[in-house]
Parts: structure tokens; sequence; C-alpha cells
């Protein structure tokens, strides 16, 4: 963040606190010291710890102007709700401040509010500050109008080839489907994404998305797969560290040019942003689905039914170049026939590294255990699966708009019914561009 390049001026900061009068050596002392602390904590980007120090230092010196805008701006840097009413009562009391400025301005633009944000840096500016907080007052006013003169649609067009080594997942030494001659089949894919945000303010998004994903065979034609899918999506930011999203989807899925299944989905979310390099979501789903039957899937409408579905997730930036991102997901599925009635725990990890020349390195791997409510036919149990997968793919990001990418996934999936035991291997070559 922009704020990080600013730093509290400690030395100024205990300079002028010395110079102020107090009843007692010792009280004095405990007041330098927690203002020192909490100083050297903002420094640090750990808000929280400076709300602790100020506030035992607004203790021991309740009226002074000072602790009380240190109070304040670590209130705006920890994304507490009583930030802005902390500056404003500082900004009161010292108009011309240009510090007050910045932290209201980093505040509204937080929140997205980038016409108040802009008013107050503007402001800043006016009082010919230092050059720190000149320069980060202009680099907040160029985003402000990248973000409000920017496009409100988006485009995305992704193409290449596929190997897969077990494209009807087929177990090994089990005869493959009538029909079915191979078990490998190379693949050309093609995926395509529309976005739009036909509505924004300061708080709030609507959205539209559009996705189209096509596979084709070289020699396994029944499997090639098209997907279209919709999704409307209106979002809410309640405050700086909170927001609410909810997603309306639809999806309808072709296998070998016949109608495989549709579905249709709702999914409220809440997205905590816990610190500038650090985000948790809680998504809940509820999915209802429809499967039509054919000569390769002549009880593909047994699956029907619904799902609910929980994801917990978090993301977390651990340094300019390393992303982290963990989550888990239950899902219960409900279907018409309680031998597809299932229960299943998804985890899943990942990490992009960003490497010289414009590389992106990105690994993930995945673990889903899946047990079945009843016997399928001609089972002598109910079936039970385990999934473990791993991926690793590195992207050369040309410019940007123009991306190349080489991937390689890999899938083991155990069970309980020798039948639905396979191995998979996906190795591609992508290219990618978007506007």
């Amino acid at each position: 963040m922009l704020r990080n390049l600013i730093r509290i001026p400690a030395l100024a900061t205990l300079l002028t606190l010395s110079l102020a009068g107090t009843p007692a050596h010792a009280t004095q002392a405990d007041f330098e010291k927690h203002m020192a602390r909490g100083v050297a904590a903002l420094d640090a980007d750990t808000p929280r710890a400076a709300l602790e120090e100020f506030r035992a230092a607004q203790t021991e010196h309740p009226d002074d102007p000072e602790t009380a805008l240190y109070l304040a701006i670590a209130l705006n840097r920890a994304g507490d709700p009583a930030a802005e009413a902390a500056l404003k009562n500082a900004l009161r009391s010292d108009p011309g401040n240009p510090r007050i400025n910045l932290e209201l301005g980093t505040h509204y633009y937080n929140r997205s509010m980038y016409d108040e944000a802009g008013d107050y840096f503007e402001n800043l500016l006016a009082q010919n500050p230092d050059a720190d907080l000149t320069s980060a007052a202009r680099s907040y006013l160029a985003n402000i109008r990248t973000q409000s003169s920017g496009k409100n649609w988006s485009a995305s067009l992704t193409g290449g080839i596929q190997y897969d080594s077990n494209v009807p997942l087929s177990a090994d030494g089990v005869q493959l489907p009538v029909g079915i001659d191979r078990r490998g089949d190379w693949r050309g894919v093609i995926n395509l994404g529309l976005a739009a945000a036909p509505y924004r303010n300061n708080s709030t998004e609507l959205a539209v998305s559009y996705g189209l994903y096509q596979t084709l065979h070289t020699n396994l034609s029944d499997f090639d797969l098209t997907q279209n899918s919709l999704d409307l999506t209106l979002r809410e930011q309640f405050q700086p560290y909170l927001a609410g999203k909810v997603t309306l989807s639809g999806e309808l899925i072709h296998l070998g040019g016949k109608q495989f299944d549709r579905s249709y989905s709702i999914a409220p979310a809440i997205i905590l942003t816990l610190s500038d390099s650090a985000t948790s979501t809680l998504e809940y789903r509820f999915r209802e689905a429809y499967y039509e039957n054919s000569g390769m899937f002549p009880t593909n409408s047994d699956r029907e039914g619904i799902a609910h579905v929980i994801t917990l997730g978090h993301q977390h930036k651990l340094s300019d170049t390393l992303n982290l991102r963990i989550s888990y997901t239950f899902e219960r599925e409900l279907a018409t026939t309680d031998s597809w009635s299932s229960r299943s725990h998804h985890g899943s990890a990942g990490i992009a590294i960003a490497l010289p020349y414009k590389l992106l390195l990105d690994i993930s791997a995945d673990a889903v255990g899946r047990s079945y409510d009843a016997i399928q036919n001609d089972a002598s149990e109910a079936r039970s699966d385990t999934t473990l997968s791993a991926a690793a793919s590195l992207t050369w990001q040309i410019n940007e708009t123009l991306a190349i990418s080489g991937g390689y996934h890999y899938t083991d999936n155990s069970s309980t019914i020798s039948g639905y035991e396979y191995r998979r291997s996906i190795t591609s070559l992508m290219f990618q561009g978007r506007y």
C-alpha cells in the first residue's frame, strides 16, 4: 500500500512530547515509552499493537492533541470504524495538518469513496508538505484518476493444446466402454471470458460475467466438452475490512454435442480483509443440478438433486514475490438416488511465486475425500473415494495483454469400488490474451 511509504517521524514526535508539561517525571517517562512503542508499531505495520500503546499513553495525558492524532492514525491503519470520527475531530483541531488530510484521504480511498478521498489529498497538496507526503498524495490521486476513468468491462481469450492420459477416467485393467478405443488423446482448448460492471459507486458494484469453455479431441470426440456459464454478482463494501457479495450462477454442459447437465446456484459470501496482505472469504453455495441420460451415460439422471457447499478460503501475500492461498470446502450432495448422494471434504493449498523476466510459477495440491450414502448396483459396499492431485504451471507475461503458459496436472483417485479407481495426467501449452 502507498501508506507504507510514509513513516511516522518518531524523533520529531518524541521531541515535541518532551517539551510538553507533565505533573510527574515517572508519568512523563511512561507516557514517552508508550508513545515511542506506538510509533514503532505503526512503522512496523502492526496497528493493533500501536492502538494499545497510544491508549495507554492517553490515560497518562487525556487532553494531549498529538496523542489523539496518533490514536486516530492507528485506528485508521487498523481499519477500525471509529477512525473516521477520530480523524475528523483531529482535523477540526488542526485543519491545516497535512498528515491528518493524508490519513482521511487513505481512509476514504480504502472504502472506494474516491471523490471524498481526492478532496483530502488536494487539501494536503495545498499545504506544501514535505516530499514524502507530496509523493504519496500524488500517487493516490493518480490511482483515483485511473479508477474513475477505467473501463468497466474486460475480455480474455485463452487457447492451446493439451494431452490427457486418461480422457474417459477408466481404471487400469478395466475394459474401455464400447466405442472407446483409447485412454489418452490430444485436444485443443478454447476459453472465452467476458465481464462487465454495469453499475458501480463508492461501495456497491453490480457485475456480470460469461464464460465459454470448449475442448476438441483428436480422436475421442464423444468427450468434447462445451461449457457455458453466466454469473451475476452484487458486491457491497460495508467497512474497509468487511465486504459482502451474492452471486447467481447458471451453467450448461454438453458432452460430445449432447446435453450432459445444467445447474443453477446462489452463493452469498463474506469477505474479511485482515490486513493489506491477508484476505479471508466464507461462502455458502446452494446448487440445483439436472442431468440428461445418453447412450454413454444411460442412468445419468440418477444424479439429479441439490447440493449445499461451504467454502472457507484465505489468501496471504507473504512478500512482494510470494502469495499463498489455502481453502477448505465441505459439500453435501442430495441426489434423487441415494447411491449418488454424498458428503465430501476438500482441502487445497497453492503458492504463486513471481520470478525474474516476468515469469510466474504456480504450484498447488488438493485432497478430496468423498463418501456415498448407499450401495450402488452390483457393489458389495458403499462407495468411498480419495482423490489426490497436484499441479504446476509456469507463465510468461509477455506484456499487459499477452501471456504464454505451460502446465502439468496429475490426479490419483482411489476408491472402495475398483471400477472407479484411475490415474490421470494432463500436460498443457496455452496462449492467453486479455483486454
